[in-house]
């Protein structure tokens, strides 16, 4: 037996080293391995087959017997097609048949058929070498599954359970290896002759990065997922935006969503809110806790996703201002499958970062750079130019008293200077083309042992807004050290940001509002003060329409020093100890300890505008100074174990986390500073208030995880995590969360592969519960407060405190259960792919303010008492009309789409009186001169069982009588009306589209890329606040859209917009009704990218220079928006478009 085992390898051998000198000839060994070794002449075979070739028919006999062959596929295929017709026959019959009329012999040695040409079959001596090894991964774990192939053939073998492999090849000088496994690099591996041991490292690879997921806890293989995730790798990142990770993902993931801010626009101090499948809590009942340091309203917010950095937890805004080069990928975890591994912090997705990890080598440099210009969207504001604004003045009336001499007088100078050709561009005034620059230097290097990566970045990013900004420093040094079996992996951040908050020159709106006849200088070229005190000069009527309050020019204010600060510097460390006591087990100990301190100083002068109606010196000028400082500290010990049992593949994780987060505030305010020279807190006259808070939350959790897989046809999935949180009740303090999932890999069915048509073909389900705790610190505890209550008693040193907020010890978890299904499929060869998710989300115990009876003496107390629901789905359809990967050259269209639909199940009564409270502010009579009073004139939050959070209440409304020219209304039982009563509001529309996605499409050749994307969304509504503010409840001493100009009512039979011209600012004003509500539906082109990469290989003044690759791109972002709806976007701070050039180079 054993000389027929070196006869069979010397025969293999020998037909290798024939293919290798022949240079192309390719060798075939399909193996199958079989639990006990059939005896041939026991085994029948049945195959009829129609115009095939010979190397099919065996592929399908080998399949379905389990018989073993050995050769050629070109020798055998070069007979063509053939029809093969037998039943229940032996080898040798079936053999004789299939190989007929070619001159085509076989043998069988050690239970292997070998095919090949006649003149070929000779026993031919050769020297044959045993090489033994082990395939790990850069973590040292062993690596199952990992192919090693000789290279230039296909014969090879597979690693076992422990990584390890053992193969027979030619003694030679020189034998090459070539060694995969998905998700790593593949590696060339050089055996010298006479090497029988080897050990192969591979590190992962970002092009297979598709074929595992990343979960923040490790990396699992897809095959054998269940839950829902999409990835996102670097060069996709890159190909969309060069500025801003987030604004990226969009484009990726239809279900990740960001809610643009109307108010502040491109503001780079600005923070948009952002959420994953919808909203899983109520948010709007109350104004979101608003970070002094940063424009935004995301912390508390209970829909936020969590963000996860190489395994640790990281805020939003360290994203939001990250360096898009830093990035390997970026994986969003969506179901509750993926997500129950942050079991208490899942319930939003949960969004996982990974960053370049050191590689080996020698010492290398790398610098990547972005500079962009910047520019204000003007195209969005449609204001009357000075002309057309004179018109609606004399429309309404103002000037019609021709006895009044002051107001003629006026009006004639007015008329002047219109005839002059004045016409004042105030947009222009405080908003400037800026150029904006990010800086990254990366150095690396090391070896197996020792590896190292230092970054260093810069971001200057000036506002549209003059003198804003947002300038960002930050470093990184990540080491990694393996010493026998502990690998070691430190990671130290150090990130600095700077920002001028608000421009001097003011909010955008005011410029909005000034009237273009106003000149901006006097005479002398000097700033006016006061553009308008409307003054007639007549002591019976001595303001323009009663209207008292003076036009104050904003630029005026840039003549003295203003200040509105914010610094913040944060420290982290973050360690990672990993032993490995035998294969298959790795340990790990992880722990992560942050500092962050933040600063902001607010000064305006004594001659700032604001103060010009204040006579109290000690009352001018004011500085208020914010000083905010936390740490955060996360311990965890975890456990991985991995194990192959032939075709079973069993994952175990566990893990034992405690963490802990501290933050401090205090405020202080003073006023009473005689010019803006004395800008310093400490120089101001009179104190005003001080503020202070503290914060700490503790949290601690056990998971489990258990991963099993077959054949990597079949997969299911386990999870079991239990939380605790100082943020709920002592009675409540724990939580369990779990999940399980299945997953069908249709695509290794025999029955499927027989189609021909899928390459891929996955069905997938997931059930889980999840929670959330992006909540205050203290909302379950008993609070109290000194506040005016710090006194000095003579007699003790007892302080007097008073009760700030009653606790509720049986406050519970937020808890969210998930369902999720999925069906993958991809065909013709990855011609066409596609992805359908569908999912529902129910959230329950949502956290709100439940309301109190007044005699407790506090309006309400925290409870569990709502409940949310989210269903949708979600689409991704990827085409790939063109493929040739010889030029490296493809063509990708991306079309995504989603659906999401909430709905509130369960409200408290507190929300009950807060919709009574909002209908009653919607029927008071407001000033339309009040900016606080014309938010109530829009659709105020409303929370009803049944109805989504995102849908617009209004009164019905039939348009304007022609005869009356007032608004009709329609009560809630049909009748007509003209008196507004908010208790007729009705669901006239949803803010949330029906569907909405985005379109993108990439063409790469050689080093050439060219990517185009946008965003649609279709079947929502929006409220247009500027037919309300700007047309008709316009003050009209103010400027206003040019629509206030036309389709206004005049006379009995008009069939109209909108109401008459009023000129009494005073009016009642126009409640929120339906005839403002319209369908938005847009389609945002938001990127154009070229870019071009050289390699030194090909470029001889490279490697003159010393680069080994470049690239260069040109970028244009926000480009163009197209929508149904025409309203002014960017209130207080405009919208921008941009476009970039990048540069990336590697020494």
């Amino acid at each position: 037996m054993k000389k027929k085992r070196n006869f069979l390898l010397k025969s293999i051998l020998l037909q290798l080293n024939f293919s290798l000198e022949k240079a192309g000839i390719l060798l075939v060994l399909v193996l199958v391995f079989s639990i006990q070794a059939k005896a041939y002449s026991q085994t029948r075979i049945t195959a009829k087959r129609q115009g095939v070739t010979i190397d099919e028919v065996l592929k399908e006999v080998r399949e379905k017997s389990g018989y073993r062959f050995l050769y050629r596929v070109e020798e055998v295929n070069r007979y063509g097609k053939r029809d093969i017709d037998v039943k229940d026959a032996e080898v040798e019959d079936f053999l004789g048949q299939l190989l007929q009329n070619t001159d085509l012999t076989y043998e069988v040695e050690n239970e292997v058929i070998i095919i090949r040409p006649e003149k070929q079959r000779q026993d031919s001596r050769v020297n044959v070498q045993v090489v033994r090894g082990k395939v790990t991964d850069e973590n040292n774990l062993a690596l199952p599954g990992a192919t090693v192939l000789l290279k230039g053939t296909s014969y090879g073998v597979v690693t076992d359970s422990h990584g390890k492999f053992t193969m027979e090849v030619l003694e030679r000088d020189t034998v090459t290896l070539l060694v995969s496994f998905v998700g790593m690099e593949t590696r060339l591996v050089n055996l010298k002759k006479g090497q029988t041991e080897i050990l192969v490292s591979l590190e992962p690879d970002i092009k297979e990065m598709k074929e595992v997921v990343v979960t923040g806890y490790g990396n699992v293989r897809k095959t054998s997922f269940t839950g829902n995730s999409v990835t996102v790798t670097k060069d996709e990142l890159m190909s969309v935006s060069k500025s801003n990770v987030i604004k990226a993902l969009q484009t990726f993931d239809p279900s990740f969503r960001i809610q643009t801010n109307n108010d502040w626009g491109s503001d780079p101090n600005a923070l948009p809110e952002m959420y994953v499948r919808g909203r899983s809590g109520i948010s709007g009942v109350k104004e979101l806790d608003r970070d002094p340091l940063t424009k935004s309203a995301l912390k508390d917010n209970p829909n936020l996703p969590t963000f996860i950095m190489d395994g640790f937890q990281i805020s939003v805004e360290q994203l939001y201002d990250m360096d898009p080069n830093r990035i390997e990928s970026i994986t969003i975890l969506k179901d509750a499958a993926a997500t129950a591994l942050y079991g208490s912090r899942a319930a939003n997705g949960v969004v996982v970062v990974e960053t370049k990890a050191p590689k080996a080598g020698k010492l290398q440099f790398s610098y990547n750079g972005n500079y962009k210009l910047e520019w204000a969207d003007l195209s969005v504001y449609n204001l009357l130019n000075a002309r057309e604004k004179l018109q609606i003045e004399e429309l309404a009336g103002y000037y019609d008293n021709k006895d009044q001499l002051g107001l003629q007088h006026l009006y004639n100078r007015l008329q002047k200077e219109v005839l002059r050709g004045v016409d004042t561009d105030w947009l222009s005034k405080p908003v400037h083309t800026v150029f904006a620059h990010r800086h990254g230097l990366n150095i690396e290097g090391g070896d197996r042992a020792l590896r190292y990566k230092i970054y260093l970045g810069a971001n200057f990013a000036p506002g549209v807004m003059k003198e804003t900004d947002l300038d960002t420093k930050s470093g990184r040094v990540d080491i990694l050290y393996r010493f026998n079996k502990f690998l070691i992996s430190n990671q130290l951040s150090l990130d600095y940001s700077k920002g001028a908050r608000t421009s001097p020159y003011g909010s955008f709106q005011e410029y909005a509002l000034l009237n273009p006849y106003y000149r901006p200088y006097d005479e002398q070229g000097n700033i006016q003060k006061v553009l308008d005190d409307h003054k007639t000069g007549d002591d019976r009527y001595p303001y323009v329409g009663g209207y008292s309050d003076p036009v104050m020019n904003p630029l005026y204010n840039t003549l003295f020093e203003t200040k509105d600060e914010s610094r913040e510097f944060e420290v982290r460390e973050a360690l990672q100890v990993e032993y490995m006591p035998f294969d298959n087990l790795r340990l790990s100990l992880d722990f992560t300890l942050s500092r962050k301190d933040g600063t902001v100083e607010t000064f305006k002068s004594a001659q700032h505008t604001s103060f010009d109606q204040i006579a109290d010196p000690e009352l001018r000028g004011s500085y208020n100074w914010t000083k905010t400082e936390g740490y955060d500290y996360r311990f965890s010990l975890s456990g991985a174990y991995n194990k192959a049992f032939g075709d079973h593949l069993l994952s175990a994780f566990a893990r034992y986390n405690i963490s802990e987060s501290s933050s401090d505030m205090a405020s202080l305010q003073m006023t009473g500073f005689a010019n803006d020279k004395l800008s310093e807190i400490y120089l101001g006259s009179h104190y005003d208030d001080i503020q202070g808070n503290e914060n700490v939350s503790r949290a601690l959790g056990f998971l489990f995880t258990l991963n099993y897989s077959y054949k990597q046809r079949y997969a299911l999935d386990y999870s079991m995590r239990i939380d605790a949180s100082s943020q709920f009740g002592r009675n409540n303090r724990y939580a369990p969360f779990w999940s399980a999932g299945l997953r069908w890999n249709l695509d290794k069915e025999k029955f499927v592969q027989k189609w021909g048509i899928f390459d891929e073909l996955i069905l997938r389900g997931t059930y889980g519960i999840t929670g959330s705790q992006n909540f205050s610190s203290y909302q379950a505890l008993q609070m109290y407060t000194y506040d005016g209550l710090v006194k000095t008693y003579r007699s003790s040193d007892v302080m007097g405190a008073g009760l700030y907020g009653i606790g509720n010890p049986d406050l519970k978890w937020q808890q969210t259960r998930n369902y999720n299904a999925s069906l993958d499929f991809s065909v013709w060869k990855n011609l066409l792919s596609a992805k359908f998710e569908y999912y529902e989300k129910y959230t329950k115990n949502t956290l709100l303010d439940y309301s109190l009876a007044p005699s407790v003496g506090f309006s309400s107390i925290k409870e569990n008492l709502g409940e949310i629901s989210n269903k949708g789905f979600e689409v991704t359809l990827r085409l790939t009309p063109y493929s040739d990967a010889s030029k490296q050259a493809y063509w990708n269209i991306i079309l995504t789409g989603a659906q999401n639909k909430s709905r509130i199940e369960k409200i408290s009564n507190a929300l009950k009186v807060r919709n009574e409270q909002q209908m009653a502010e919607a029927d008071k009579s407001s000033s339309l001169i009040n900016g606080a009073d014309r938010e109530k004139m829009r659709p105020l939050p409303r929370y009803e069982n049944g109805y989504s959070q995102t849908v617009i209440w209004a009164v019905r409304s039939l348009g304007i009588d022609p005869m009356s020219g007032q608004e009709l209304f329609m009560t809630r039982d049909g009748q007509l009306t003209n008196e507004y009563n908010a208790i007729d509001q009705m669901p006239v529309g949803d803010t949330e589209p029906k569907f909405a996605g985005t379109v993108s499409t990439s063409f790469n050749y050689k080093g050439l890329t060219i990517s185009l994307a946008g965003r649609y969304s279709w079947g929502g509504q929006i409220f247009n606040s500027t037919l309300l503010d700007k047309v008709e409840n316009a003050n009209l001493f103010l400027n206003v859209d040019k629509r206030a100009l036309t389709e206004r009512w005049k006379k009995p039979g008009d069939k109209v917009f909108f109401k008459a011209i009023d000129p009494n600012i005073y009016k009642e004003d126009t409640k929120a009704s339906s005839r403002f509500v319209m369908d938005n539906n847009e389609f945002y082109f938001s990127t154009i990218n070229v870019s071009y990469r050289w390699e030194a290989a090909k470029s001889r003044f490279l490697k003159q220079i010393g680069i080994s690759s470049a690239t260069v791109g040109f970028y244009m972002e926000d480009i163009c928006r197209f929508s149904t709806v025409k309203m002014e976007r960017g209130i207080d701070y405009p919208f921008s478009r941009q476009t970039s050039l990048s540069l990336n180079v590697m020494f």
